[in-house]
């Protein structure tokens, strides 16, 4: 009885630790669990920062390889982020155009019309100005296919640096492509179309940006929401069937006014000349989309049918609003040039591909109109005297022979130069025939369209 007792005795103490090796034993087990797990979190901790810089410098290279080899993006500059949009922006800051430089340097802002792609505007541009005199002449078209109002002052606002002598600005028609949307749908910025909500995004960091990953993260949250719910979006070709009907309504006069605001304010800061014009379209009255897809109107080409717009109807009107908007704004804004090409080349088959796209004539008649605007009219300090010996000149035609195209005559060289022709001939009420022409037939000269000598001097 008394060893049993002795036994649970010692197993009672064994259990409670009270032997002098085990509570030594306990307590260094102790301080070595401590030491260990207080070591542990010094160990840790950095190496779990090291890790987190070296996740994302790898992200941030890895962004920035992705933005170089699918968008052509220097990797050194991720603050060049639009030219993943815009990629015609990296010509303009290659070149830097400022006001102190030789050259005359005309920016256009626009849709396909003026792309070089769909018409002449700009060859016509660049002859008629060598014609007037303005030979050295740069220009540096943004204008693209579908872009729109928004695009134009995206594009201006990131060229800082640029500065132009001539700003051309020519929208109507893309913008009303927006209205295309429920009410609730809308966005003011064009946000419901995704090409827009990502380029939005994108332009904030243009100019600013010093890491590729923090748009690269946004962008691609973007693109993730625009690929699941694609439907909440307006289509980038032709209007969705369904939304079509919500055209009527011009709420794109807002953004248009906006927009163009915009710019006008960022060149009145930078000191560049801006160009405003109307919208010009011909719609002829036998118009109707089966007929135009079977080449029975009176276009030329047929291009674009009024229907990848809209409802003709709704595209109209809103291309007339936005005329509206440029007039209006063009009278607020004195120093800034205005012509109103949508009644100038009003009413000819002759000038229009479809709707809105120049024909060769077109785009020449379009251009002669710029050029009208940028020409200075008749030196009105002038004598009278020096007008009737200029215009005497004028006249002293071979024999005073017709040109064979019966509309002009011929001016010996050196009397009368080809810049004073141009000069007086542009601004005179009765200029009819276009920029004189260079005659290449033995004889120098021009052919130039000029009026009775009386009107013509008319101040």
């Amino acid at each position: 009885m008394r060893f049993v007792t002795n036994k649970i005795k010692a197993m009672a103490l064994f259990f409670r630790g009270d032997d002098v090796s085990g509570r030594r034993t306990g307590r260094a087990d102790s301080i070595q669990g401590y030491t260990m797990r207080h070591n542990g979190w010094r160990t840790t901790l950095p190496s779990l920062l090291i890790s987190a810089v070296l996740l994302v410098v790898g992200a941030e290279a890895a962004a920035r390889i992705f933005w170089r080899l699918c968008y052509g993006i220097p990797i050194g500059h991720p603050d060049r982020i639009l030219y993943a949009y815009y990629p015609a922006l990296r010509e303009v800051d290659k070149m830097q155009p400022a006001h102190d430089d030789q050259s005359y340097d005309i920016l256009f802002l626009g849709g396909s019309v003026l792309d070089s792609d769909w018409g002449q505007v700009e060859q016509s541009l660049r002859e008629q100005l060598a014609y007037a005199g303005q030979r050295n002449v740069r220009i540096f078209n943004l204008a693209s296919a579908a872009h729109t109002s928004r695009d134009s002052w995206l594009k201006y606002a990131a060229l800082s640096e640029a500065r132009f002598d001539l700003v051309v600005f020519y929208h109507g028609v893309n913008d009303s492509r927006a209205n295309n949307s429920p009410p609730e749908e809308f966005r003011e910025n064009y946000g419901h179309f995704s090409w827009y909500e990502a380029v939005n995004t994108l332009a904030q960091y243009h100019g600013q940006a010093m890491f590729a990953l923090p748009y690269t993260l946004r962008w691609l949250v973007i693109r993730t929401r625009q690929v699941v719910m694609k439907d909440r979006y307006v289509p980038t070709r032709e209007p969705r069937a369904d939304w079509v009907r919500y055209g009527q309504e011009s709420r794109s006069a807002v953004s248009f006014k906006h927009n163009l605001e915009a710019i006008l304010d960022l060149a009145s800061q930078r000191g560049d000349q801006v160009l405003l014009m109307t919208f010009a379209s011909y719609v002829p009255a036998d118009y109707s989309l089966e007929r135009f897809k079977e080449k029975r109107l009176n276009y030329g080409l047929h291009l674009s049918a009024l229907e990848i717009w809209g409802l003709p109807q709704h595209v109209l009107a809103t291309v007339a609003v936005h005329n509206e908007i440029v007039r209006w704004l063009a009278t607020q804004h004195k120093q800034i040039l205005f012509v109103d090409q949508a009644s100038l080349m009003t009413g000819s088959a002759l000038y229009f591909n479809d709707p809105y796209h120049f024909t060769v004539l077109g785009s020449i008649k379009f251009v002669e109109n710029i050029v009208r605007a940028l020409l200075p009219r008749p030196d009105s300090n002038r004598t009278r005297k020096e007008k009737l010996s200029l215009f005497a000149a004028t006249n002293q035609f071979l024999g005073k022979q017709r040109s064979p195209r019966g509309r002009g005559h011929w001016m010996p060289m050196p009397e009368v130069t080809e810049k004073s022709v141009v000069r007086y001939a542009g601004g005179s009420d009765s200029y009819r025939g276009g920029i004189p022409e260079r005659l290449d037939d033995g004889r120098t000269g021009f052919l130039v369209p000029v009026g009775t000598l009386e009107h013509s001097l008319s101040d």
